[in-house]
């Protein structure tokens, strides 16, 4: 037996059902003909987020406009009967798709269908059915407005993330001072966790008319770049066979960096201490056996990596959200 869903009511949903009275009880007020169609406008209107609430507005808004006009035209040449009907519909989804309005179709089609059984088509209709449009879609537009804040949740995401992060160079650390040390980290797992935050990031890009250019979108997305440098430096760290002194140096500086993953003002600093190991490595002597050749190799390729690690995060710079866009 299919298990059932648990039964709840979520923000949309209220947002959905306030739209729908609001807009037949102002429709009624005013005196529309119609008026309970309003209430259709609204929650074919009623969107995840601001932006593709206001494109769906506006596909609807001229679909209406465009089937008002061309159903009033037609219906006064041919009458109004099932047949016309049908060319009007056939003439009509092929134009809303070359405009690209064609999110607007199934609204258009109720707009439609009261000009059909209208029984006179004049300038009173017209005006009607054009503030049914306005009350409809001005009430899902303003329902539309009012969205829960996700900064919570990407906050939450943003410090669970940079948690395991912390732990990773944690980890890091350690097996520079110990070869056997196992590296094996949830790199799955927080691969897992950034694409979720991004999800949620998105949506909350898509609730501000103005993008913001430093969003939490691009924070998770940094980190996603910055993972994929992290397990290319696991896949290194596994190779290692022996320690010595630049490798407890960069166990250090692996510490370092777990200590101030979160950090706005580190990477400077750290870029450069990257910088004296790199000139240190290169000006020490040639070693004498192949596997402390190899530990050499695997080293600079660490410091490499872990540079382009910092670079990353000082070309995103610090998160910055602008709650008024």
């Amino acid at each position: 037996m299919k298990r059932l869903n648990p039964y709840k009511i979520g923000f949309r949903t209220i947002k959905t059902a306030v739209g729908m009275a609001l807009g037949i009880i102002i429709a009624k007020l005013i005196g529309l003909d119609n008026f309970s169609s309003s209430a259709i406008l609204v929650v074919l209107c009623i969107k995840h987020t601001k932006v593709h609430s206001l494109q769906a507005i506006i596909s609807r808004f001229v679909s209406c406009i465009l089937i008002l006009i061309l159903g009033s035209v037609i219906f006064s040449l041919l009458g109004q009967n099932a047949i016309v009907l049908g060319l009007i519909v056939l003439l009509f989804i092929p134009l809303t798709v070359m405009l690209g309005v064609q999110e607007g179709i199934v609204t258009s089609c109720v707009i439609l269908l009261h000009v059909f059984n209208a029984k006179v088509i004049d300038f009173h209709l017209f005006v009607n059915e054009v503030l049914l449009l306005i009350v409809g879609l001005g009430i899902a537009f303003l329902m539309n407005m009012i969205m829960p804040s996700l900064d919570n949740k990407l906050e939450e995401y943003k410090h669970k993330i940079e948690k395991q992060f912390t732990e990773i160079f944690y980890t890091f650390s350690k097996a520079c001072f110990d070869v056997n040390y196992s590296v094996e980290v949830p790199l799955k797992e927080v691969s897992t966790e950034i694409q979720k935050a991004k999800s949620f990031a998105f949506r909350d890009v898509k609730n501000h008319y103005v993008r913001n250019e430093n969003s939490y979108y691009h924070y998770f997305d940094m980190r996603e770049e910055q993972l994929e440098i992290i397990e290319r430096i696991q896949y290194i760290l596994k190779s290692m066979e022996s320690e010595d002194a630049i490798l407890h140096r960069l166990g250090t500086l692996f510490a370092e960096i777990a200590k101030n993953v979160n950090s706005n003002d580190y990477t400077a600093m750290r870029l450069y201490s990257l910088y004296e190991l790199h000139i240190e490595l290169y000006d020490q002597a040639l070693p004498d056996s192949k596997e402390a050749l190899i530990n050499r190799a695997n080293e600079i390729q660490i410091v490499n990596e872990l540079e382009r690690y910092l670079q990353i995060k000082s070309q995103f710079g610090s998160l910055k959200m602008y709650h008024e866009v």
